[in-house]
């Protein structure tokens, strides 16, 4: 049963996370700095991190009335030591008051994730269709209505968010659960998902953001690659399926290579190799614990470097690794692996519109972590992640739901 009550919170939720309409309303109708600290601003997460709480705390509840599947143990490990030693960091941080309230709605922020990996396919999908769609129609709008806060100076849309690589990565994943909605939908539905993949490729392309366009190409290519293997298998045998398949990957992984040995000398990516090297001399100060979580780039004695000033190390490893060190990008990395793992597996064992749409997704963000920061800034992209590697294992999933069934005889009787 589609639980519309949960849903509709989770999607409040993650939409505040996305943070621009948030810095906007601070900023352009307030006129105030539009920082987290702003008083327009941390009440929301906040907030947002607050719901994350009371959804697993229904979650919780709501495994007393019935048969779930349980999140791997790994999973739930991982994020619960990535999320204390943000916490933890609070003790060695560079600016301890900062580090002790940002990390404390990360742990809101876990357990909004786990709420989200006990929601069905359905549910999922139609909490993140709820909030790329806010997103992209409302910058939409704004970039028709007022260009003067919908555009970059240099023309590009960013609409309700700070600038284009925050709207463009939204934009992406409202073309893959579109296209989700597409090839799982008939009638009005496929009419309205089809209405929304355009609007999100016309925010895609007008943001004009060279990574989110890298990433969605590298997401459909590897999930359409595994999903079509199935298919294949039955039209022209199990041998020409993997031979296909294998052809096809060899393929994929050739144009990314490609793809990114073009854009290897642009400057923005020479830019933030060049930043990735001043920030790995960061790192190597302080290689254990880090300089204390999401605080780095705030104190100014440690961002003298022209390119140290741009907020981020545009690499969410980078990330965890200048805040805390490999206490944290021990489990970053875990968490990581086994959201590719669990996406990969389902669709693997389980071809279908929802299974592809999870791993192209996954697929997606792991790509956009790789030249953003997402897992700072309260990002919608890092409770996504944690989602999907918390969700149980195909097989756990099929147990679940054959518990009931077992059961049935008896409860007859």
């Amino acid at each position: 049963m589609f639980h519309w009550g949960a849903a509709a919170v989770a999607a409040g939720a993650l939409l505040v996370f996305t943070n621009g309409p948030l810095l906007l309303f601070s900023k352009s109708v307030l006129d105030r700095t539009g920082r987290w600290e702003d008083h327009a601003v941390w009440p929301a997460l906040a907030a947002a991190a607050i719901c994350g709480a009371a959804l697993a705390a229904r979650r919780v509840l709501g495994a007393s009335s019935r048969q779930q599947a349980r999140s791997s143990r790994a999973a739930a490990v991982a994020v619960g030591c990535f999320t204390l030693a943000a916490l933890a960091s609070t003790l060695w941080s560079v600016d301890p008051v900062a580090t002790a309230w940002r990390s404390s709605v990360y742990l809101g922020m876990a357990l909004l994730a786990w709420a989200i990996a006990g929601f069905d396919h359905d549910e999922v999908a139609a909490v993140v269709a709820a909030v790329t769609g806010a997103a992209v129609a409302a910058s939409l709008l704004l970039v028709w209505l007022r260009p003067d806060l919908g555009l970059h100076p240099d023309g590009s849309w960013k609409g309700v968010y700070t600038n284009r690589n925050s709207l463009a990565p939204l934009a992406a994943v409202g073309v893959l659960v579109g296209v989700r909605y597409l090839m799982a939908s008939g009638g009005w539905r496929r009419l309205a998902a089809a209405g929304g993949v355009a609007a999100a490729v016309a925010a895609l392309v007008g943001a004009g953001s060279r990574t989110a366009w890298i990433s969605l190409a590298v997401a459909t290519a590897a999930a359409t690659v595994v999903g079509a293997r199935h298919w294949l298998g039955q039209r022209y045998g199990p041998a020409a399926a993997r031979t296909a398949t294998a052809a096809a990957a060899a393929l994929a992984t050739s144009v990314t290579v490609v793809a990114v040995a073009v854009q290897w000398d642009v400057p923005t990516f020479g830019q933030r190799r060049e930043m990735w090297g001043l920030v790995w001399d960061r790192i190597v100060q302080r290689p254990l614990l880090g300089h204390g979580f999401f605080t780095f780039w705030d104190i100014e004695e440690l961002t003298q470097h022209v390119l140290l000033r741009r907020g981020s190390a545009h690499n969410s490893l980078v990330e965890v690794g200048l805040g805390l060190g490999l206490l944290g990008a021990v489990p970053f990395t875990v968490i990581v692996l086994l959201a590719a793992g669990n996406a990969g597996s389902a669709l693997w064992r389980r071809p279908g519109p929802d299974t592809w749409f999870g791993a192209a997704l996954v697929a997606f963000l792991i790509v956009e972590n790789l030249t953003e920061s997402f897992v700072l800034w309260f990002s919608y992209s890092w409770v996504l992640l944690m989602a999907a590697s918390l969700r149980p294992a195909p097989a756990a999933d099929r147990l679940a739901a054959a518990a009931p069934r077992r059961e049935s005889p008896g409860a007859d009787g």
